[in-house]
């Protein structure tokens, strides 16, 4: 995409710039302060468990952005591990903080996004769509409220050595099947390393599956409250 110009240079400019740069899309929260034109713009993001791509944002990413557009970008570095979501909530509730900020479960915070769709419509446009099921988490009464920036892949990785010594000679295809491998590994002194409580995704990567495989949800039907 184009860079903006200096005259007309916004925090959507911003968010159009991003997405190019990222390749797939990029994926900053708006905030509702986000209307008039800035001279600074707060970016928010959970530190990146690729250590190099904080440096260079800061050191590369954002001076360019600020040579082309006269605007400086402040990034604001979360720490990560869980400490991200009461930041943002305290963001939402005093109608302060960040301008734009990069979040997972971007539902949580639905009330306070702005109507982004103009540029997601656009990425999709330029990058051959998007997948529905990433629409469903980013799409809210048809409006788009948040700009994905990627999807992971959820693939097993294990020891099939380990599994031959314990006589599981395919990986479980059921989760009474998964729990009985791992009470066999555990003995064997292989336990699972399965996340729970606060962190960064791997908790609920395994979690929230789980859950949905037994009918469970986290929210109601029309996404408004916690079920």
């Amino acid at each position: 995409m184009a860079h903006p110009t200096q005259s007309k240079a916004t925090r959507r400019d911003f968010l159009k710039l991003a997405a190019g740069a990222a390749g797939v899309a990029a994926g900053p929260w708006v905030s509702r302060n986000a209307q008039a034109k800035p001279v600074s713009i707060v970016f928010a993001r959970e530190s990146s468990y690729v250590k190099n791509f904080d440096v260079h944002f800061q050191n590369v990413m954002a001076p360019a952005y600020e040579k082309a557009t006269g605007i400086k970008i402040e990034y604001q570095i979360q720490a990560a591990g869980g400490s991200a979501v009461p930041q943002l909530v305290s963001m939402v509730e005093n109608k302060s903080g960040a301008d734009l900020a990069w979040v997972q479960q971007e539902w949580l915070y639905r009330d306070a996004l702005v109507d982004v769709s103009d540029i997601a419509e656009a990425v999709g446009k330029e990058q051959g769509g998007w997948y529905d099921e990433i629409k469903r988490l980013s799409i809210d009464k048809g409006k788009w409220k948040s700009v994905p920036n990627g999807n992971i892949g959820q693939l097993m990785n294990y020891r099939r050595d380990w599994f031959d010594e314990v006589g599981v000679k395919s990986f479980p295809e059921t989760w009474d099947e998964f729990l009985e491998a791992g009470i066999k590994l555990k003995a064997k002194g292989h336990p699972f390393g399965m996340s729970m409580g606060h962190g960064f995704a791997d908790n609920y990567s395994w979690l929230y599956p789980l859950l949905w495989s037994f009918g469970v949800t986290v929210m109601d039907k029309d996404g408004r409250k916690v079920a």
